[in-house]
């Protein structure tokens, strides 16, 4: 048996030792390799994409500035038919996933989850509760460098049902009822079965 002071010179050597032995390699090294891996991994998941080659290291730029999306606007709406009619209608006519789309995706391999990561970035949300409550978004739209996102909830409200609908932006001009009134009274249609 090791005596306690023979342990802690032990774990002091090995802290000494790892100390010395990553000293010796310099944080310029050290982010060559991590450049070289990060290019290497972005060149496997691009396979058959054209890609533009820019200033960052072959990895391409998605914008100059990172928008955020700080902006809203929402709006409460009734519409007179039961919530899974309305829920079904929203979500085929404007190409929301399930959850089960996106699981089922997954265990489809590495291009069956590069689908499924692509479907759940940004914006996405789902939750379905049938016979009571729907939640659905997804980013909207596809302006350079504008992130665009829509959420529509639903729920059960007597006999019809009642649709919140949060519409945000990282840019002002995009939450104004210019800009968005046509659509929330086209989803309001839609889920009514007017607009199909």
């Amino acid at each position: 048996m090791r005596s306690m002071g023979q342990s802690n010179f032990c774990n002091a050597v090995g802290v000494v030792l790892s100390t010395v032995l990553l000293g010796g390699c310099a944080g310029s090294d050290v982010a060559g390799l991590n450049k070289k891996v990060s290019d290497m991994s972005y060149g496997l998941l691009s396979l058959g994409k054209k890609a533009d080659s820019n200033e960052s290291g072959g990895l391409p730029a998605m914008s100059k500035n990172s928008p955020v999306i700080d902006k809203k606007t929402a709006r409460e709406l009734d519409v007179p038919v039961d919530v899974d009619t309305a829920a079904a209608r929203v979500k085929r006519y404007y190409n929301f996933t399930s959850s089960d789309v996106v699981n089922t995706l997954k265990g489809q391999g590495l291009e069956g989850g590069m689908k499924a990561a692509a479907i759940t970035q940004g914006g996405y949300a789902w939750d379905a509760q049938p016979g009571a409550y729907y939640k659905m978004g997804r980013n909207w739209g596809a302006d350079e460098g504008i992130e665009d996102n829509i959420l529509i909830e639903l729920e059960k409200n007597g006999a019809g049902s009642r649709m919140y609908i949060t519409f945000r932006s990282s840019e002002a001009s995009h939450v104004t009822e210019a800009y968005t009134g046509k659509l929330f009274a086209e989803v309001k249609q839609v889920a009514e079965g007017k607009v199909r």
